[in-house]
């Protein structure tokens, strides 16, 4: 037995020295000082002077799979994917980096796109060992990208379990807090982080991204400006302060503050929606169709994009491809004022206003609380066509499935949704769309079930407004304007947020506090051309007792869209109550002229 332990200690001896001792054991001192210069090159991000360091080490003695794990990262770090393969693929790694090389070449997988494989690298790089935090961040965002949102909650908090000092899990944390939570609740997240590390720069971007969409515009700016100071070049110290620039309305400085930031920023979503944003307000129609498109395409379930796009298409001419994309939804019931009016004005520039007049005329009713599914497109139906072997394949069940939505069939709907939720378990997507059909059937509660699980990860405007109707079905008002009211605290400068929980309050016949909220929506939306937004704010304002206000926020209606039912019968109720009894008569005579 003595014996047996002596044996048992020397292996664990010889271990030790392996995962211990330097990675260079046996290389020249050069070498190990090259190395070492290399690995501090990474640590602070800049990959080509590592890669210089490495070399050197190399013809110093050092051997490749020594050092192939940091070369990998060297050229990860430079978006040199083929020469980081050459480096990381054939995983000829020392015992004392297999791990770390395993992570790049997880790291490597995932920049191509290959989750699969990258699962495979991770799976290597857990061999014997529980990883370190910033393999589980990597995990995490991994499983994130293929839609096992839970799967990669859990890794978040492994990682945070092993190094509550990461500054990565931090990191983390605190983007999948601001997702699910608010954006006011993440905040401490990136705050800890800063506090270990004042000048890291991933943090400070996240940072400042979420004090400019909560509104504290001189705090984001003093953070973008520390970022320029550390590094002048930073794209996205100057993707936020274009941010800040168009929501004051200097397009003009939002347009350059954009092009500085490069073009490491072009496939990012919220960078091509302020691209997009900036070609709208210059009228280069054709571009804002170009950029929403593709956005649409990276983010098919994002209502707002899609809408836009739409707009975009509209203005360029593309009636009848915007008749085409929108029209099913808008014949639904649930169709917003604003796709209405887009499909009526788009049937109006082919000339058909017989069929423009419905639209329009029901734009005029004023907003629908119903949940409307979005729009298959062009894109979905490539989907559906492409892959009509593989129904369930995630790109074309999701079209599949808003088709079916879109005309009514909640039984057909049911039966996709049921095999997609075995098939992809975890994903928020999907809990989302099982909740859509639920509603669609008039089951609240089962619908709200499967958007408080996809609200665990991501809680969007679009999510609370359908989770927002499935209380309601239920009855439970008082529950309902609670989770509206709470995310507007969360997400402060959310216009739309603002006026949809106006109309929550006008609907139980809270006039005083739905004119708090509208004026609040006005502000935030900076005085923009919303018709309905105004005669309502004008019919709070009457229905208060303050005539002059009312007529204020009429007549602003009014000179945006003449022809508009609901804003020409506010304006004549206004126009009564001041007395001016033949001008209210005139308009009310020609609204009895308008079609519909």
């Amino acid at each position: 037995m003595p014996d047996t332990r002596r044996k048992a200690k020397a292996v664990l001896a010889v271990l030790a020295l392996l995962v211990f001792a330097s990675p260079l054991s046996g290389a020249s001192g050069d070498a190990e000082a090259a190395f070492r210069e290399g690995r501090a090159a990474l640590l602070h991000g800049d990959g080509v002077a590592a890669e210089i360091a490495l070399r050197r080490a190399l013809a110093a003695g050092a051997q490749k799979p020594a050092i192939a794990a940091w070369m990998g990262e060297a050229y990860l770090d430079q978006g040199d994917l083929d020469a980081a393969r050459e480096w990381l693929e054939p995983g000829r790694f020392t015992v004392a980096n297999r791990q770390h090389g395993f992570h790049m070449l997880a790291r490597l997988e995932m920049a191509d796109g290959d989750l699969a494989a990258a699962g495979a690298a991770f799976d290597k790089a857990l061999e014997g060992g529980q990883g370190t935090a910033e393999i589980w961040v990597d995990i995490g965002r991994m499983r994130y990208r293929g839609g096992e949102h839970h799967q990669a909650l859990e890794a978040a908090d492994t990682a945070l379990r092993l190094d509550g000092r990461n500054l990565r899990a931090i990191e983390f944390r605190g983007q999948l807090v601001r997702d699910a939570q608010g954006l006011i609740v993440s905040l401490p997240w990136f705050e800890r982080g800063l506090k270990l590390a004042p000048d890291d720069l991933s943090l400070l971007g996240e940072y400042a991204a979420t004090l400019g969409e909560i509104g504290r515009a001189s705090d984001m700016l003093r953070v973008t400006r520390h970022m320029i100071e550390l590094d002048g070049s930073n794209p996205r110290a100057f993707y936020l302060q274009a941010v800040l620039a168009a929501r004051v309305g200097n397009f003009n400085l939002a347009r350059r503050l954009l092009y500085r930031a490069g073009d490491k920023l072009a496939q990012v979503p919220a960078a091509m929606m302020l691209e997009g944003i900036l070609e709208m307000q210059a009228g280069n129609w054709a571009l804002a169709v170009d950029a929403f498109d593709e956005l649409a395409r990276l983010q098919p379930n994002n209502d707002r994009i899609v809408l836009l796009l739409g707009r975009a298409m509209l203005e360029n001419g593309d009636g009848s491809e915007v008749v085409a994309r929108y029209r099913a939804l808008a014949d639904g019931p649930g169709a917003s004022p604003y796709l209405l009016t887009l499909v009526g004005r788009a049937f109006e520039q082919d000339d058909d206003r017989a069929s423009a007049a419905p639209f329009l005329d029901r734009a005029a009713r004023g907003p629908s609380m119903a949940v409307l599914p979005l729009a298959v497109g062009k894109d979905g139906e490539l989907a559906l066509f492409r892959y009509g072997d593989d129904p369930y394949r995630i790109d074309a069940a999701v079209p599949r499935l808003r088709k079916l939505l879109a005309a009514g069939d909640g039984a057909g709907a049911a039966g996709v949704v049921e095999t997609l939720t075995r098939r992809y378990p975890g994903s928020a997507d999907i809990e989302t769309l099982a909740g859509d059909v639920a509603l669609a059937r008039g089951d609240g509660a089962s619908a709200m079930r499967a958007y408080a699980s996809a609200a665990q990860v991501s809680r969007p405007y679009t999510l609370m407004t359908r989770m927002v109707a499935a209380l309601r079905i239920g009855g439970q008002e008082a529950a309902a304007r609670k989770l509206a009211a709470d995310f507007l605290r969360q997400h402060p400068q959310d216009g739309e947020a603002a006026e949809f929980l106006a109309r929550l309050d006008i609907q139980r016949g809270d006039w005083k506090r739905a004119e708090a909220l509208l004026d609040y929506a006005q502000v935030l939306r900076g005085g923009g051309r919303d018709p309905l937004l105004y005669a309502t704010l004008a019919e709070a304002k009457l229905r208060l007792g303050d005539g002059a206000a009312a007529l204020d926020d009429a007549q602003d209606a009014f000179a945006m869209q003449r022809a508009n039912p609901a804003v020409d019968l506010v304006l004549a109720q206004v126009l009564r109550q001041a007395g001016r009894t033949g001008e209210a008569n005139a308009l009310m005579a020609k609204l009895q002229r308008l079609p519909g």
